[in-house]
């Protein structure tokens, strides 16, 4: 297999999508799309190279990725797997052992990306870059792993190997519970048409803006693991209920749980962006003033956006880098 193999993507929404762009140049890319107009527009931008009739048109490919929706996934690696035995077949959903059993050269693969948006239109050249790229080997296939592997680092991801027992018992907690949890905090924390909310309700409850039917189904495919982390953070609140209710001084276990938070995040974001949020005066300029000197440091800016409540955020103003590099160069300019 050669570097410029052909690699075909099942699915041209915002992870198809984002992969296609990824690998363009690196790789042919054929893709198939559900809606013809989706198609066509990855066709006329350039974001594939040509489309697929159907499953059945990927027999000059080295790889097929599935990128469909997360209830079609199982069905669609069955058919592929039937259809190209000798064929590397992946996919990128959330969920790793709704494929176990699945003989073939089978590859699951999870990149640990995403924005609340959904679709082709959505897709980005960077959505998949420094993000953890999970891959699991169902059937001990080192050769399909090794390219799959080679593929993700072309992609500008992190190749990550994790069986699929465990795969689902983590991401069930850092992320499947944590979509739960802000769909819940949306439910207990607006009561009617409130206007007024802090960043700290907003930052918290992102990830309850992500489609409620993909939401659905990962909690029916990741049932017992979700249940699990629930259960253990319920326990956990009810704790932190208990002290408050108690009157007691938290401050320590708040300091813990931070500490935890800072460990494991830092300052990069899991998409592989860099935060800064910087306190600038409430005046006309100031903001314009800020950028205007990260620009004469020769400073790129990934994305920005103002903070109109400073409560917890530190700043009024929000600049995400591709790098950390660019992000401790733009703090000391600031400083």
């Amino acid at each position: 297999m050669t570097e410029k193999d052909k690699i075909g993507i099942v699915g041209l929404g915002l992870i198809g999508g984002s992969l296609a762009i990824a690998l363009k140049g690196r790789y042919a890319v054929k893709g198939l799309a559900h809606k013809a107009e989706d198609g066509e527009y990855a066709l006329s931008t350039g974001m594939v190279g040509e489309l697929a009739r159907g499953l059945g048109d990927f027999s000059d490919c080295a790889a097929v990725v599935i990128c469909t929706p997360l209830s079609l996934v199982r069905e669609t690696a069955e058919r592929l797997v039937s259809l190209y035995p000798d064929k590397i077949i992946s996919d990128v959903g959330s969920v790793k052992g709704m494929l176990t059993g699945i003989k073939g050269r089978l590859i699951g693969g999870h990149p640990m990306a995403g924005t609340e948006r959904k679709g082709v239109r959505a897709a980005k050249e960077r959505l998949l870059e420094n993000a953890c790229y999970i891959l699991t080997d169902y059937n001990g296939d080192a050769e399909a792993l090794a390219f799959m592997k080679k593929l993700v680092s072309d992609a500008g991801a992190i190749p990550v190997v994790m069986g699929a027992e465990e795969h689902d018992r983590l991401v069930g907690r850092v992320s499947h519970l944590v979509h739960m949890a802000a769909y819940c905090l949306v439910d207990a924390a607006i009561e009617g048409d409130e206007e007024i909310v802090g960043s700290g309700f907003t930052d918290t409850t992102r990830v309850a803006s992500s489609p409620p039917d993909f939401w659905n189904t990962v909690a029916a495919l990741n049932r017992g693991n979700i249940v699990d982390g629930m259960d253990d953070y319920i326990a956990r609140l009810t704790e932190l209920r208990g002290k408050i209710a108690a009157g007691e001084d938290i401050t320590a276990y708040l300091a813990a749980a931070k500490d935890k938070r800072d460990r494991v995040t830092g300052r990069r974001k899991s998409a592989g962006g860099y935060i800064l949020y910087v306190d600038v005066p409430d005046c006309v300029g100031s903001v314009a003033g800020a950028l205007a000197a990260l620009a004469e440091g020769n400073i790129s800016i990934e994305n920005l956006s103002v903070v109109h409540s400073r409560e917890g955020a530190g700043g009024a103003l929000r600049l995400e880098f591709k790098d950390e590099k660019d992000c401790d160069a733009a703090r000391e300019i600031l400083q």
